[in-house]
């Protein structure tokens, strides 16, 4: 059989709070995002692996918020009149912020008019190799709220609903077939329900287990 193209349309995964799954492994976060703006404090860091689930917490806190989400590579001074007119400041992925100096300008100008900053990172905020001492006392200065990987039960909801996302229709034992041969984190589930997308479109065929184990073997 010769290899049809496979088009790539953009992901239908959308951020809906109901769908969120929380376990023991975000509820922490979950809660302290529930509780805004009824904080004691002003700032907080949600830290924890890739695909952990920080980016969908992000974005329930951005539509509760009304605020709008920055990605911290992306950022840059001609984005400076926008982020000062956030209501929240909302940065995801701190760690690959490369301007000290542009961060911690920005912090300071939201925490001297009192405002909330809510900020994401893979290990906490003020653990990150920056060099400038007030920034990372700043940074230290924030709540951190850890979160981590999702525990088997989660880990079969979180794939339960992605393979639902996507529409993908597949038996009980293959799922449980998938729990088995994958990694328990939300990087695995996402790589490989992306891979098992394209292949279903790839060979227009139902879903068997060779097809599952080339999704699986891609990831690997």
């Amino acid at each position: 059989m010769k290899d049809q193209i496979v088009f790539k349309f953009p992901d239908k995964s959308f951020y809906y709070e109901e769908d969120f799954c929380v376990g023991e492994n975000n509820y922490e976060a979950y809660k302290l995002i529930k509780e805004w703006p009824n904080w004691s404090f002003k700032g907080i860091n949600i830290y924890g692996p890739k695909k952990s689930g920080k980016s969908y917490l992000t974005k329930i806190f951005s539509d509760k918020t009304n605020s709008k989400i920055f990605e911290g590579k992306s950022v840059n001074k001609d984005n400076l009149d926008l982020i000062l007119n956030q209501k929240v400041l909302i940065i995801e992925d701190i760690e690959l912020f490369n301007d000290e100096v542009f961060l911690q300008t920005i912090l300071n100008d939201f925490i001297s008019k009192n405002k909330f900053i809510y900020l994401t990172s893979n290990k906490l905020a003020g653990s990150i190799s920056f060099k400038l001492k007030d920034l990372i006392s700043r940074l230290n200065s924030l709540v951190a709220v850890g979160i981590t990987n999702p525990s088997d039960d989660l880990f079969h909801q979180i794939l339960t609903k992605m393979l639902s996302d996507k529409q993908i229709n597949i038996t009980a034992k293959e799922v449980n077939f998938i729990l088995k041969n994958i990694e328990r984190s939300y990087d695995s589930a996402s790589k490989f329900v992306k891979n098992l997308d394209e292949l279903s479109l790839l060979y227009k065929k139902k879903i068997n287990t060779k097809i599952i184990n080339q999704a699986l073997a891609d990831i690997n």
